[in-house]
């Protein structure tokens, strides 16, 4: 075999590896921009999905603050109510002891 034939088959198969290398590497980017875009979209149900529990928790937070006011002017209504009750249970035994 002649060196020239040598060199050509040496010249041919190096070019068909780096094709198989070309091909493997195209196929591979394509998998990572598919994978990269997939995860993309998941994050993108991801970031809604937070901002729709940020919401509820902000309605939460509200819904808690106001029954916070409501407990206190409960707290503040039965106060009342107690020290009234004193006031007329005091006036009834004042009043028992007059009869």
């Amino acid at each position: 075999m002649s060196t020239v034939l040598t060199i050509a088959i040496i010249v041919v198969l190096a070019i068909a590896i780096l094709a198989l290398i070309a091909v493997f590497a195209q196929k591979a980017k394509k998998r990572r921009d598919l994978e990269r875009m997939r995860l993309r979209e998941q994050a993108g149900g991801h970031r809604q999905e937070a901002g729709l529990h940020a919401s509820k928790a902000d309605e939460h937070e509200e819904e808690a603050h106001q029954a916070e006011l409501e407990a206190r002017e409960a707290a503040e209504r039965a106060e009342r109510e107690r020290e009234l009750a004193e006031h007329h249970g005091g006036k009834a035994d004042d009043l028992e002891q007059k009869l």
